[in-house]
């Protein structure tokens, strides 16, 4: 793991922030919040979309995070990577900031209900989704239960940032804020 010192002389992660997303969704969100935050904060920040040689490492590059920034559509749950990613950030106290994303004419905005009735009842609704599941037990998390209970009390209780395609620039600036 490359590391750095900040100002205060300690340890600083390798990664500013990793932006989780549902590619089909929030792609071209995933990449501003990236180059914003990277403007910002001087310092890199990871998107999986850099790095598809190897998607075995997601879990090294969570960790190696100072915050995770996961960009709330519609469908982002059910991806299985973005929930393992999501684990991984709950499993090593990497801490999770959300941007929902809402608007005028966005077609994948965020349903808070819809995400805390989708997390509460994970096991059951990951049955459609068997990558999911195989992928989750390949990586340590074989007991839906159990990841259905760390995700339904940790994700909803979570304050998110609205991002709004062609609202202000301005809009990820508490993401921005806890990871630096």
């Amino acid at each position: 793991m490359a590391t750095t010192t900040d100002n205060g002389g300690e340890l600083a992660k390798e990664f500013a922030a990793f932006i989780s997303h549902a590619k089909a969704e929030a792609a071209m969100e995933a990449r501003f919040v990236q180059s914003w935050l990277e403007e910002r904060l001087e310092r890199k920040c990871f998107i999986d979309s850099d790095d598809l040689h190897d998607l075995t490492r997601l879990k090294a590059h969570v960790r190696n995070s100072s915050v995770l920034v996961i960009i709330q559509s519609k469908h982002v749950l059910t991806r299985p990577f973005c929930l393992l990613e999501l684990l991984t950030a709950i499993d090593h106290n990497v801490p999770i900031i959300g941007l929902c994303l809402t608007g005028v004419g966005v077609r994948a905005s965020y349903d808070y209900a819809e995400a805390q009735h989708f997390l509460t009842h994970l096991d059951t609704q990951l049955a459609d989704i068997p990558s999911a599941v195989s992928l989750l037990a390949e990586n340590g998390h074989d007991d839906l239960l159990e990841a259905a209970y760390l995700l339904s009390n940790s994700l909803p209780n979570r304050i998110s940032v609205p991002l709004e395609p062609g609202g202000s620039s301005e809009e990820p600036t508490a993401a921005a804020t806890a990871a630096s």
